[in-house]
């Protein structure tokens, strides 16, 4: 989870164009409706047609329940259905993520909109199952930039952005990032990290256009 400061204004920033410019919204690979940095956001999609996609979702969450269940290897969604699709820390447990990135560029409509986050310098967080569902996941990749350019190549409009830089990659490494949420601290390190592709990083963030 993004834990304010730069990261968060950079993921909302993305955020808000596909709320924006999007009537139809996929939210897929989702364990429920606005889970992790959708939740602050929840009034965006007000007035959208925003399905949460999980996959075998639990019934838990009570109006938070996702909408339905669709494995990210092979949707059924009509091609060109959706005018933006949200992906958050989801290919990392998918086992073939090519096919994942197909499935989704197959169910984007044209100059449709993508937001992707994945995992690269960070710890394993699975839970040591082959299971996908989101009680017991197996974790199997991380992604570099240049994985990601060659991933989503064929979008007409691909930003790659690292969420933090080296300083909050180390913070995090070593299990200190409840610290990022003090202010004072949350400030400085905003001044002073330098998020840089190809520098060490936990999260990479992708808007793409197709």
């Amino acid at each position: 989870m993004l834990t304010g400061g730069k990261p968060e204004k950079i993921f909302a920033s993305y955020l808000n164009q596909i709320t924006n410019s999007s009537e139809k919204i996929l939210d897929v690979g989702t364990s429920q409706r606005f889970a992790k940095e959708l939740r602050p956001y929840e009034s965006w999609f007000n007035g959208k047609e925003y399905i949460a996609a999980g996959y075998n979702p639990s019934s838990q969450y009570g109006k938070y329940n996702c909408d339905c269940h669709q494995d990210i290897e092979a949707m059924t969604f009509e091609k060109n259905h959706f005018d933006g699709i949200i992906c958050l820390e989801v290919l990392e447990h998918v086992e073939n993520p090519f096919q994942a990135v197909n499935e989704i560029k197959r169910v984007l409509k044209k100059n449709g909109m993508l937001l992707l986050t994945v995992p690269f310098l960070l710890q394993y967080h699975g839970k040591g199952s082959s299971s996908q569902s989101h009680e017991n996941y197996p974790d199997f990749w991380r992604f570099t930039h240049e994985g990601l350019q060659q991933l989503f190549k064929d979008f007409q409009k691909l930003d790659v952005v690292p969420l933090g830089g080296p300083i909050e990659f180390r913070l995090r490494q070593f299990y200190l990032s409840q610290y990022l949420k003090l202010h004072p601290i949350r400030w400085l390190v905003d001044l002073i990290d330098k998020p840089i592709l190809g520098k060490a990083t936990t999260r990479h963030l992708i808007f793409g256009v197709k």
